[in-house]
């Protein structure tokens, strides 16, 4: 499916069936998280709604496919025909299971590579950070990472919710819709981006923050 923006990503089901969407409609907010202009939060992302505020942060998270044998801060992350990562230049990130240390040492995206985004013709993504990561991997998975009250690096919170569909983001106000209760249904997860086993319950089939949110290991 051909985009005009810079992305490749396309349509596919999230979900086993239509689940309940919180009313009243949420911005992302990108005063409190970095966003580039243009790109795409994949559907199925987890957030985090604050039904005060009216806004929505995500939890950025990417699969690792490469580390650069001749520079190890260079990354090549997954992308495939339904969705790519939505990380920002300037976004501090970590292993998944590995996120540990003051958030001042925690490495920063310095440069994101995905050049042919704009003609759909291959799947580039590769971040430039830093400094590299310690044992980083293929099949690692890097997430964005916020500083805590005691200046440490930490996940950005507990999503309570889930993106309905994939957003574009704007240059002005992006509305988003979030699902807090999939109903009798479920997120397929293997078919949106990677979430850590700190989001979920003990189960791993339910979001730890909202249990109301079922996930599948259904294809």
């Amino acid at each position: 499916m051909k985009r005009k923006t810079a992305s490749f990503t396309g349509m596919r089901p999230i979900f086993t069936g239509s689940p309940s969407i919180v009313q009243g409609g949420f911005n992302l907010d990108v005063e409190g998280q970095k966003f580039r202009v243009g790109d795409v939060v994949p559907a199925g992302t987890l957030a985090i709604f604050n039904e005060t505020t009216r806004k929505v942060q995500v939890i950025k998270t990417a699969k690792v496919v490469e580390v650069d044998n001749e520079n190890n801060k260079k990354v090549t992350l997954y992308v495939d025909e339904f969705y790519a990562p939505c990380f920002a230049v300037g976004d501090s990130v970590l292993k998944v299971g590995a996120v540990t240390g003051t958030f001042a040492s925690a490495p920063t995206i310095t440069a994101i590579d995905n050049g042919n985004c704009l003609n759909n013709t291959g799947n580039v993504y590769v971040v430039t950070l830093s400094a590299a990561i310690t044992g980083l991997k293929a099949g690692d998975v890097l997430t964005e990472v916020v500083k805590d009250s005691s200046n440490n690096a930490a996940e950005r919170g507990k999503a309570n919710s889930v993106l309905f569909r994939e957003y574009e983001v704007s240059e002005f106000e992006t509305g988003v819709d979030v699902s807090a209760d999939t109903m009798q249904y479920a997120l397929y997860e293997r078919r949106v981006p990677p979430i850590p086993s700190s989001q979920k319950d003990s189960t791993g089939m339910f979001l730890s923050a909202n249990p109301h949110v079922k996930l599948t290991q259904s294809y």
